[in-house]
């Protein structure tokens, strides 16, 4: 079976309609019981659609026929014209087809419609290994992924190779989710040269070729649930890559150039046997999560800690023995699970880390051999004790972090303190040595002197101030700008007036705390500008009045959009408490009210 590939490019001098002396034209293709439709171009006699439809062509099909036709909203649609075009004719070149009146009716018809269209071949398919059923689903994702332009589906189809011919049809694509299907090596897509996301999930790829990673473009690579092996050397030629997702693979090692990805912010490797990150594995300096659950981690390099814009850690059920000493310098996290590893103790500069036991979902430590049964009685009660418990024990023992150029690069974490230690040397005690939770204050820390009592007061004001610094930074990123992505996406789609209504109202409750957080950026901090096309994807409804509240709001969205990246900026590197207080209050408030 082939495929006919028909570009409808655009019509000139077409008959008036309407009483403005203009018409809202649309195009219908058919072949046999198919139909494709173009969308409506409004108040034009020269419209362009510049739109691309596949459609299966059988041995019986002989002409491609299409309608022309002008919207109206309040009664039927008024004839503009039609041809049948000969599909053994057609060269893949543009074709200016003249309208025809219908047979036997007394139409008036004027105008012309450009059309570019070819036939792909059965032999190119059969080059594809693509049998005839897939074809046709293969088919309908294309129309689907036409209608809506927003992702690209075609998972669980049973694909074993990409399709050649679609990336003509599909040039443009940026989001491909090839999950679920039967490939065994990764698909070479440079051909896209827009792809920014690519999904792999649940197939049985054992190798990824160095030259298949030429993606520039590429922010999102989700290959979990694979039988990887490794990844090549070339990984480092995805220089836009943000997340990389692997999980639940077979890799025993990361190659050291994963470590040179300078976007990387999001890294899942869980569920790999894995007994070691890579040495220079902290040069990953933009990374702010990272779930390394379920591998085989033994020990952290102990220039971990210098990885200082991490927010979320998951190294639970691993088989770690101790942590860096430093890792106290992690001071923006707000997630740390640490469940089913072997540590018998915590170091003392995790009390450094406000955020584990303020806003975050905190630090687990279940399924540990702790020896301190303080430590066990403080996190059964709740992170807050656990980590104020810590905190106390980290300022009693007098311990101070090193500066962060003193850590060691790339050696072995370490339980000693911080004196180096020869071969003839006496053994130093370990920095976990456990306090005596009878000289730990209850509720006072043990600094007596006003001075010092002031001191610790501004210490606290810090301390809480960092902490609701990485929950704004976290709610920001996690939370709200994925949520108003999604309302974008379901805004442009909308063809109810009621749904459309119902989502403008949310953004305009919204609007007050907006200002609130629009009034505290500082008037000469740079704003990027709106982006050009603020409603790629939209479907149109054929309700004039929807769609342009379908405009307003999306614009209004791009606009919030872009002032929540610029507090992802801005707040990471501000201290002021007050200004921190007031943008953790409104959005607080923002995400009560987004659904």
């Amino acid at each position: 079976m082939n495929i006919l590939q028909v570009n409808v490019i655009e019509g000139r001098d077409l008959v008036a309609c309407d009483s403005n002396g203009f018409s809202d034209s649309y195009c219908t293709l058919s072949i046999g019981q198919q139909k494709k439709k173009t969308k409506i171009i409004k108040k034009s006699l020269n419209p362009k659609w510049g739109e691309t439809f596949l459609m299966r062509l059988s041995p019986l099909d002989e002409k491609l026929h299409v309608l022309l036709q002008d919207w109206d909203q309040f009664s039927s649609d008024d004839f503009m014209g039609e041809c049948f075009i000969d599909i053994n004719s057609l060269d893949d070149t543009a074709t200016w087809y003249p309208l025809q009146a219908r047979q036997n009716k007394d139409d008036f018809v004027k105008g012309e419609i450009c059309i570019k269209a070819r036939v792909v071949k059965s032999s190119n398919i059969v080059k594809d290994k693509i049998p005839t059923h897939m074809l046709t689903e293969v088919n309908n994702r294309v129309t689907k992924y036409e209608n809506e332009n927003d992702i690209f589906d075609l998972s669980a189809i049973g694909l074993e190779q990409f399709p050649d011919f679609l990336f003509e049809h599909v040039a443009h694509c940026d989001n491909l989710d090839l999950g679920f299907n039967q490939f065994k090596m990764f698909p070479s897509l440079s051909s896209f040269k827009k792809l920014t996301q690519l999904t792999l999930n649940g197939n049985f790829i054992l190798t990824v070729p160095g030259e298949a990673l030429d993606l520039p473009t590429l922010k999102v690579l989700s290959i979990n649930g694979n039988h990887l092996i490794s990844l090549p050397a070339e990984v480092c030629k995805l220089v836009s890559l943000e997340k990389l997702e692997i999980a639940n693979n077979r890799i025993s090692e990361l190659c050291p150039e994963i470590a040179n990805l300078p976007k990387l912010e999001e890294l899942i490797i869980s569920g790999n046997p894995l007994t070691k990150l890579p040495p220079n594995f902290s040069s990953l300096t933009q990374l702010e999560i990272l779930d390394a659950g379920g591998c085989q981690l033994v020990k952290l390099p102990e220039d971990f800690s210098t990885m200082t814009k991490l927010l979320e850690v998951n190294f639970g059920n691993n088989k770690l023995v101790e942590l860096p000493n430093q890792i106290g310098r992690l001071t923006r996290l707000t997630i740390l699970n640490l469940m089913d590893n072997k540590l018998t103790d915590l170091p003392l500069s995790i009390g450094n880390i406000p955020g584990l036991g303020k806003l975050g979902a905190g630090i687990n430590i279940e399924g540990n051999p702790i020896q301190s049964e303080e430590i066990i009685k403080k996190y059964k009660v709740g992170n807050d004790q656990l980590m104020e418990y810590l905190e106390k024990r980290m300022a009693l023992s007098g311990y101070s972090l090193p500066e962060i150029s003193k850590i060691p690069k790339h050696t072995p974490s370490t339980n000693t303190s911080a004196t180096p230690l020869n071969s003839t040397a006496p053994k130093q005690p370990p920095q976990y040595s456990v306090v005596d939770s009878s000289k730990i204050p209850n509720g006072a820390n043990p600094i007596d002197s006003p001075q010092q009592q002031k001191q610790q007061l501004d210490q606290d004001v810090i301390t809480k101030t960092i902490a609701l610094k990485n929950w704004v930074i976290s709610t920001i990123r996690g939370e709200i700008r994925p949520k108003i992505g999604k309302i974008k996406n379901q805004v442009l789609r909308c063809v109810s007036i009621q749904e459309g209504v119902g989502i403008a109202n949310i953004f305009k409750q919204l609007k007050p705390e907006i200002e609130k957080l629009r009034a505290l950026i500082p008037p000469t901090y740079p704003i990027p500008p709106l982006p050009q096309n603020t409603t790629s994807g939209k479907t149109f409804s054929g309700n004039e009045k929807l769609e342009q509240l379908k405009d307003l709001v999306a614009l209004s969205i791009d606009d919030y959009d872009i002032l929540f990246g610029v507090l992802y900026q801005l707040i990471p590197n501000h201290s002021e408490p007050q200004l921190i207080v007031s943008v953790t209050q409104s959005l607080k408030k923002i995400k009560e009210m987004i659904p």
